[in-house]
C-alpha cells in the first residue's frame, strides 16, 4: 500500500442514488424575492441529460414549484448540498446543541462536532460534503480542530490542543498520528448518531484511498555553479552564488542597558563564538573585505532618539561602502518601533536588521542556530546571493501576487496590489506595484493594465513562460480580471512561443492525508492528483526523508494547487515540471537555512504584506528598492 495515501474523505457506500426536489425555472428574480433557503443551479429538463436550465430548488415542497426526481450525477454541486440538508437535519433533530457547532457563513456547509470542551476552548472534528473528482465519488471531508474561546489569548497551551506542540510543549512529531486519533475518537462517539443519513445514505469509515507518486527533491546551487543537497553545508564548502564585493558597515543600534548582549552578537557575526557553530559573515559568505561594526547606543527609544540615529547613518554612509542598521529590540513590547524604523529606513532605500534581546540574545541555545540565519538576511539584504535551487523549467518567470488592502470597520477604504518576482531558481527580481486605488473599479483597471506591463518586461528578455502563484485568500473577482487581462493579451499579440500559467496555491486546505507509514506521514515532495478538470493536486513540501525514516519536529500537511488557467493544453509530464517548481521555490527561501518550506512567491508576498499593514504610510519608492528588504 506505499503508493497510496488515505485522504480525509470518508466516501458514500452507495454512489448512484436518487433524491426529490422541489424547483421552478429562474428569470432573474433575486431569491429574497422568493424563499430565502432556495439553491439555484442547473438541472436537465428530463431525463435528456443534454438539454438544462437554471432553476431555483429546494428540498422542501415550494408553493409553486414542480416535483423532480434527481440522480446523484445530475449536478454534483447540487447533490453536495442535498447531502449537507441531509446532515443538517440530523444534527438538529437529534443532537443537543452541546454536541455540534453550525457554521457562522451561510455559504460554508461544515458542521463541526465537539469531542472535548476545556477552558480555552473546543476540540472538534467537521464534516464537510465533498464530491472527490477523480475517484468520481460522493462523500464527506473530514478533519481535526480546536476552536480556541474568542476571550481567550493565544498561548503554547492552545497550540497543544491544536495538536501543534506536544505533551512537553515541543514540536509535535507525532501530528499525523494524533490527528488521526481525533477521526477515531469522532467515529466512537458520533457515528452511530449521525448515519445512515435520513434517507438511508450510509459511509464507508475507511477513509479514501489515493494513487500518490514522488517529485523530485530539491538540489541546491552555489558558487561556479556546483550543486548540494544542503543550503549550509554548500555554503560551507563551495561559497555563495554570488559574493559581495564592497566593504561592508553594521550598526548596531541599541539602549545602553543592552551593551553587554551587543558584545555577543558582535563576535558571532564575527564567527569568534565557540558554542555557536557558524564561521562568521566573512569566512562563510566569501567577504573580500573585513566587516566593520559602528555603534550608535541610545538612552532610549523615544522618537526624537530614533530619528537622531537615522540621521547619524546618514553622515556614516559613503558610496564605497553598503551599510546595514542592526536594532537591537525587545520583543513584542517593540513592535511599534520595529515597524516605525523599518519604514523610515526604507524610504531611504536603507533595509534593516532587527535582533530581539527576549527571543534571541538573552538565550544562548537560540542564539546559537539563530547567527547563522541573521547573517543569512543580512547578506541577502546587502544584495548578495547565497545560492539558488535548480529548476524544473528554464527561462521561467514567477510572479506571486500579494495585495495588502486597507481597512475600516470590514470595509475596504483603499485597494494595493503587488507582484513579486522571481525565476524558476528562485533568484529575487524586484517587486511591482498592481494597483493602488480607493474605489474597486479603479483598482481593477489599474489591475488590469499593470499585470501586462509587469509580464510584458520578461518576455521580451527572452523567458518562455510566465507563472503566476495566487494564494487563495485574494478573491475571485481579482482573480478573473488578471486572468482575462492574460487571456486578451495572448490572444491580440498572437503569442505562440510562451506558456501562460496560472496557479492557486494554498497552504492551510481543508484537505490532509495519511501515508502507510509507521508515523502515518508521506515522504518529502509526495504528489497525489486530486482532480483532471481543473487539474488540482496536493504536495507535501515536508515530510519523511528517504534517506531517514525518523520525524524530530512536526510536519505540516499538503500544499493544494490547482492549475485555474492556462493557454494551450498542458500534458501530465509539463504539469508536474510547473508543480516542481513550486517545490524548488521552498528551497530558495534566504530568510533561514531552516526557513518555513513554503514557495517564496507565496511567502515573500505573506511578509510584505505584514509590513505594509503595519507600516504608517505607503512606501512610495518600494518597487525601487533592489535587495529583498523584507526578509
Amino acid at each position: 500500500m506505499n503508493d497510496k495515501i488515505r485522504l480525509n474523505f470518508y466516501p458514500l457506500i452507495n454512489q448512484e442514488f436518487k433524491y426529490k426536489v422541489w424547483r421552478r425555472k429562474y428569470s432573474g428574480e433575486m431569491r429574497e424575492d422568493l424563499f430565502a433557503n432556495l439553491y439555484r443551479n442547473t438541472l436537465p429538463i428530463d431525463e435528456n441529460l443534454d438539454e438544462r436550465k437554471d432553476y431555483w430548488i429546494s428540498f422542501e415542497s415550494q408553493g409553486g414549484f414542480e416535483e423532480f426526481t434527481c440522480k446523484s450525477y445530475y449536478n454534483h454541486k447540487l447533490t453536495q448540498q442535498y447531502l449537507y440538508h441531509l446532515l443538517y437535519e440530523i444534527v438538529k433533530n437529534e443532537l443537543p446543541e452541546v454536541n455540534y457547532i453550525l457554521p457562522q457563513n451561510p455559504f460554508r456547509k461544515t458542521i463541526y462536532f465537539v469531542l472535548k470542551e476545556h477552558a480555552k476552548g473546543k476540540e472538534v472534528v467537521w464534516l464537510e460534503p465533498y464530491y472527490l473528482p477523480v475517484n468520481r465519488k460522493f462523500g464527506f471531508l473530514a478533519d481535526f480542530k480546536f476552536f480556541k474561546d474568542p476571550n481567550t489569548q493565544f498561548s503554547r497551551e492552545i497550540q497543544r490542543l491544536s495538536l501543534s506542540l506536544d505533551r512537553n510543549y515541543r514540536s509535535n512529531r507525532n501530528f499525523y498520528l494524533d490527528k488521526y486519533q481525533k477521526l477515531q475518537e469522532f467515529q466512537s462517539k458520533f457515528k452511530d448518531r449521525l448515519f445512515p443519513l435520513n434517507n438511508g445514505l450510509d459511509i464507508s469509515w475507511e477513509l479514501e484511498n489515493l494513487l500518490i507518486d514522488s517529485l523530485k527533491t530539491k538540489s541546491y546551487i552555489f558558487a561556479n555553479e556546483k550543486t548540494r543537497n544542503s543550503q549550509f553545508k554548500g555554503l560551507e564548502e563551495v561559497g555563495p552564488l554570488e559574493r559581495i564585493t564592497q566593504s561592508v558597515t553594521l550598526i548596531f543600534i541599541y539602549r545602553q542597558k543592552d551593551k553587554y548582549l551587543i558584545e555577543d552578537l558582535a563576535e558571532g557575526l564575527r564567527g569568534n563564538l565557540t558554542y555557536v557553530l557558524f564561521s562568521g559573515l566573512e569566512k562563510m559568505f566569501r567577504m573580500d573585505n573585513k566587516v566593520n561594526i559602528h555603534s550608535i547606543p541610545l538612552s532610549d527609544f523615544s522618537e526624537p532618539s530614533l530619528d537622531d540615529a537615522i540621521r547619524r547613518i546618514g553622515n556614516l554612509q559613503d558610496s564605497n561602502s553598503l551599510f546595514i542598521p542592526v536594532l537591537i529590540l525587545d520583543k513584542p513590547a517593540d513592535d511599534y518601533i520595529y515597524y516605525d524604523m523599518k519604514y523610515k529606513l526604507l524610504k531611504k532605500s536603507l533595509p534593516i536588521q532587527v535582533v530581539t534581546t527576549t527571543q534571541v540574545l538573552r538565550k544562548k541555545d537560540v542564539l546559537k542556530w539563530s547567527i547563522s540565519n541573521i547573517a543569512l538576511q543580512i547578506f541577502a539584504k546587502l544584495g548578495g546571493k547565497p545560492w539558488k535551487v535548480k529548476p524544473s523549467n528554464e527561462r521561467s518567470i514567477i510572479f506571486g501576487i500579494g495585495q495588502a488592502h486597507q481597512k475600516v470597520d470590514g470595509t475596504i477604504i483603499k485597494y494595493f496590489a503587488y507582484s513579486i518576482c522571481t525565476d524558476s531558481s528562485g533568484i529575487y527580481k524586484k517587486i511591482d506595484v498592481l494597483g493602488n486605488s480607493e474605489s474597486e473599479k479603479g483598482y481593477l483597471n489599474q489591475l488590469k493594465d499593470n499585470i501586462i506591463k509587469t509580464i510584458e518586461e520578461y518576455i521580451h528578455n527572452g523567458y518562455t513562460s510566465v507563472v503566476l502563484h495566487i494564494p487563495f485568500k485574494i478573491k475571485r473577482k481579482e482573480i478573473e480580471t488578471i486572468h482575462k487581462a492574460i487571456e486578451g493579451y495572448v490572444e491580440n499579440s498572437n503569442i505562440s512561443d510562451v506558456d501562460f500559467v496560472v496557479l492557486r496555491v494554498n497552504q492551510k486546505s481543508k484537505y490532509f492525508g495519511y501515508a502507510y507509514t509507521n508515523s502515518l506521514v508521506p515522504y518529502e515532495s509526495t504528489y497525489t492528483l486530486l482532480s483532471n478538470n481543473p487539474p488540482a493536486y496536493l504536495v507535501w513540501f515536508e515530510g519523511l526523508q528517504y534517506h531517514r525514516d525518523t520525524i524530530f519536529k512536526r510536519v505540516p500537511g499538503p500544499m493544494y494547487i490547482e492549475f485555474y488557467w492556462t493557454n494551450r493544453n498542458l500534458s501530465n509530464q509539463e504539469m508536474i515540471r510547473y508543480l516542481q517548481d513550486v517545490l524548488n521555490l521552498s528551497g530558495a527561501n534566504w530568510r533561514g537555512f531552516n526557513a518555513k518550506n513554503v514557495p517564496i512567491s507565496i511567502y515573500y508576498c505573506e511578509l510584505i504584506t505584514r509590513f505594509l499593514k503595519n507600516f504608517p504610510a505607503e512606501i512610495e519608492n518600494m518597487a525601487d528598492i533592489i535587495n529583498p528588504w523584507f526578509l
